[in-house]
């Protein structure tokens, strides 16, 4: 079954598999979080409408942003 899933087929297809576990995984940890719903929503819309950035903005900026949120409460 796999057996012509060599070479640029398994090239293309960690091009497609990568981002869209780190777009999953990013979907998760905002649903996850304890920020407010506004925020969450807000995320959740980014990450969304830019797979790739909005995740990669979630994991360096968002998270952190999350946790200094709640310090404040």
């Amino acid at each position: 079954m796999l057996y012509g899933l060599t070479g640029w087929h398994a090239i293309i297809l960690l091009l497609w598999i990568a981002p869209f576990v780190l777009w999953l995984v990013a979907v998760i940890q905002v649903a996850k979080s304890r920020a407010a719903g506004g925020t969450i929503a807000l995320w959740i819309i980014i990450v969304t409408l830019f797979p790739l950035v909005g995740a990669i903005l979630w994991f360096v900026i968002g998270r952190r942003t999350a946790a200094q949120g709640l310090e404040r409460l």
